[in-house]
């Protein structure tokens, strides 16, 4: 690169033609040759006459001067100007670029791209060997060099991952084949710390000079807390105006659009981040459609927050008579209830006709027996509605209990407790819950027991309709499909009257896990694979926030699910037996520092070319000519 102040050449040797422009400027000024006399007595008849537009004259300066300055800017386009190029970098040695591709490159990949290759090319030409690592932790062995022009290529065709930027666990192997000389390194950032980063930050400063470049836009990336409330949390590495936060899901008519906007609350500093939180304050009817959430034109994975089961509320109506007096809230069976579902769930209340054109998504029925409306509930259930029932005294007590419709399993007629015709000598304990039932993972503890439970009839298929027992192997809690839809047993009271289990926290986590099951047809459930605990891909996210197809990737352990976004389990959104859960990249953000390193910002550019500007300009100017040549010859005519 050859400098003349400011402006840079790529190939000075054109300037040379410069010189030409003055004899151009004669050449094109010169008259055509005199014409030869020859001597003709006729011709003087023709003295004094003269000829108003003689065909040879003078071409009027101010063309010439456009021709000489579009030739001069075709010379200087051709040169290659850049106005402040970068400094050259030594071309000895080799070049290698370090590209983070996680989700917080896709903002600035398309200026990442143009980077990388424009450096391939220039060592290209240069005959610098050259290699590339894209941290999207999918390298392994040694990193081979090649020629820039091939890498250019590749670095054209490559595409940001949904996890975050990972690197090779052992710098030293994979630069095993690095040629003889300085190392010269290319660090294309997208502005956060990495597990790893500082490892290969050493390794390649002790090998050559580390140039870094930092993306000119802030990071942002939305994250999901989830609790009784769940909330978004929007973070950013720089202080900026308010997002927009869109809720996307599909309309009446099924088509995917945004649904709502919801606004962030006033920002918080977490250090050198700064954080808003962002309330889900929707209709339960409008939350239990959403799909995604996402920050409006930010095209990463980062960005996005895919709904699952900790994100939708589902509308849950409690049918039951509540038998309390005031002050006698802890004998009624609805209190238990309330207090277990209302922080995470839509409570609604009446009678069965009345709940169930609200819609619900779970129907409770507490100690009931030989409802009104049986009917309407049955159809409710088999088009993909969870009803939920409990035992009590009325139930034991009805004599038509073995004809009750809607129950899992036939009952017998009256209760086993202590003292019973069917009793046992002490309280039994609850019975550790199956792997692979909707209670799997659940800790009992040891001080929770049952004193009654409404027992089933002798049945083959007892046993898979058992997915809660007691120690001694009788149902505590029954389930059956029916339809779309599933039926629940609880065999003891809602309430402490038969058992403490309604005092304790299994209590709430149980009644959770039913809730979340709720539209979940059997043909899902079969989808779920013997292997469990593992996690099958329902639909995906690339590196921009984009959704595709889950394809073919295998399921994933339980244990490589709990560590985040990978290779092995991109974002997206996953099932397992009954449960439905989300993987998503945003989260914490950590920046990044870069000691030893020369830092190039994005936002200072490499050097602006000229050469565009110039061409246009040379085509401008020889457009004029002809326009002026134009004129100026239908002048001449009009006088003639």
């Amino acid at each position: 690169m050859f400098l003349l102040g400011p402006l840079g050449f790529a190939t000075p040797w054109l300037l040379l033609a410069l010189a030409a422009l003055p004899v151009l400027w004669l050449i094109l000024r010169a008259l055509p040759p005199a014409p030869k006399t020859v001597e003709f007595p006729a011709t003087r008849l023709l003295a004094g006459l003269a000829d108003p537009n003689p065909v040879a004259v003078r071409t009027p300066w101010w063309i010439l001067l456009l021709r000489i300055l579009a030739m001069a800017a075709l010379i200087l386009a051709f040169a290659g100007p850049v106005w402040r190029p970068a400094p050259d970098t030594p071309r000895d040695g080799a070049l290698l670029i370090v590209v983070d591709a996680g989700w917080a490159a896709a903002p600035h990949w398309s200026e990442t791209q143009t980077r990388a290759a424009r450096e391939f090319e220039r060592a290209a030409s240069a005959g610098q060997p050259a290699a590339l690592l894209i941290a999207d932790g999918r390298t392994e062995g040694v990193l081979p060099f090649a020629a820039g022009a091939e890498l250019a290529g590749r670095i054209r065709g490559a595409e940001p991952v949904s996890w975050e930027s990972r690197y090779p666990d052992d710098p030293e192997a994979t630069l095993a084949a690095v040629p003889q000389g300085a190392l010269q390194t290319l660090w294309l950032s997208d502005g956060l710390d990495h597990e790893g980063r500082a490892a290969w930050l050493s390794a390649l400063s002790a090998r050559g000079p580390v140039r870094v470049v930092i993306p000119e836009r802030a990071v942002q990336t939305l994250g999901l807390e989830a609790g009784e409330t769940p909330v978004l949390v929007h973070r950013s590495t720089a202080e900026s105006p308010d997002p927009v936060i869109r809720a996307i899901g599909p309309d009446p008519q099924g088509v995917l659009r945004e649904l709502a906007r919801l606004t962030p609350e006033a920002p918080q500093s977490e250090g050198a981040i700064t954080r808003r939180n962002v309330p889900i304050e929707l209709p339960s009817e409008l939350r239990n459609r959403i799909q995604r959430f996402e920050i409006e034109g930010l095209a990463s994975a980062g960005a996005v927050v895919l709904a699952d089961d900790r994100v939708r509320r589902h509308k849950v109506a409690l049918v039951g008579n509540d038998r309390a007096n005031e002050g006698q809230e802890l004998l009624s069976p609805l209190h238990y209830l309330r207090e277990a579902i209302a922080p995470t769930t839509d409570l609604i209340e009446g009678s069965l006709e009345d709940v169930l054109q609200a819609a619900p998504d779970v129907v409770i029925l507490v100690d009931q027996s030989n409802l009104a409306g049986m009917d309407a509930l049955e159809a409710w259930v088999q088009e993909g509605g969870l009803l939920i029932r409990f035992a009590g005294p009325r139930m034991a007590a009805s004599d038509r209990l073995s004809d009750e419709a809607l129950l899992p399993v036939r009952l017998r007629q009256g209760g086993r407790d202590i003292g019973g015709a069917l009793s046992w000598g002490q309280p039994r304990r609850i019975a550790p819950f199956d792997v692979n039932g909707p209670f799997s993972g659940l800790v009992i503890a040891d001080d929770i027991t049952v004193r009654a439970q409404l027992l089933p009839e002798p049945a083959p298929d007892l046993q898979n309709l058992t997915i809660a027992q007691l120690a001694d192997q009788t149902p505590l809690v029954t389930r059956e499909w029916l339809g779309e839809g599933q039926v629940v047993l609880f065999h003891t009271t809602a309430n402490a009257e038969w058992s403490n289990l309604p005092l304790s926290g299994l209590f709430v986590q149980m009644l959770d896990r039913l809730v979340q099951s709720a539209r979940v047809t059997e043909a899902q459930v079969q989808q779920e694979t013997a292997e469990q605990p593992f996690w099958t891909a329902e639909s995906l996210l690339d590196g921009f926030g984009r959704a595709i197809p889950a394809g073919d990737l295998a399921p994933v352990a339980a244990q490589d699910f709990a560590q985040g976004p990978s290779p092995l389990a991109p974002a997206g959104t996953y099932f397992a037996a009954e449960r439905r859960s989300a993987l998503n990249a945003g989260g914490d953000l950590a920046p990044a520092s870069w000691s030893g390193a020369r830092i190039e910002s994005a936002a200072r550019r490499p050097g602006l070319a000229l050469d565009g500007w110039l061409l246009a300009l040379a085509a401008l100017l020889l457009a004029l000519d002809a326009l002026a040549s134009a004129l100026l010859v239908s002048g001449r005519k009009a006088k003639a």
